[in-house]
């Protein structure tokens, strides 16, 4: 049994190593402030993303008010219309 338990602390200490290791190399390649930078690079792009949903919601809402006032006036719910431009005048920019 002490001898499973011997193979289990070496593979540890290899892993441990070796992974230290990694990151030595990484730092000494520079392989690591690309990393960074990558990971900086899609945090952004992410925000960007979130930005373009946010814009498109927007638009969709808009394009619905468009299409309520060109809806003929004898279909329309004038307290709806009214309804919907002041919801949308609330939220727009």
């Amino acid at each position: 049994m002490q001898a499973g338990r011997d193979m289990e602390t070496l593979k540890t200490r290899a892993r441990a190593r070796t992974r230290e290791l990694v990151k030595q190399l990484a730092r000494a390649t520079g392989v690591d402030q690309e990393l960074r930078r990558l990971v900086d690079r899609v945090d952004q792009l992410e925000r960007e993303v979130q930005e373009t949903r946010r814009l498109h919601q927007r638009l969709a809402e808009l394009t619905d008010v468009v299409a309520e006032v060109l809806v003929p006036a004898a279909d329309r719910d004038d307290a709806r219309l009214r309804a919907t431009l002041e919801k949308y005048s609330k939220t727009s920019f």
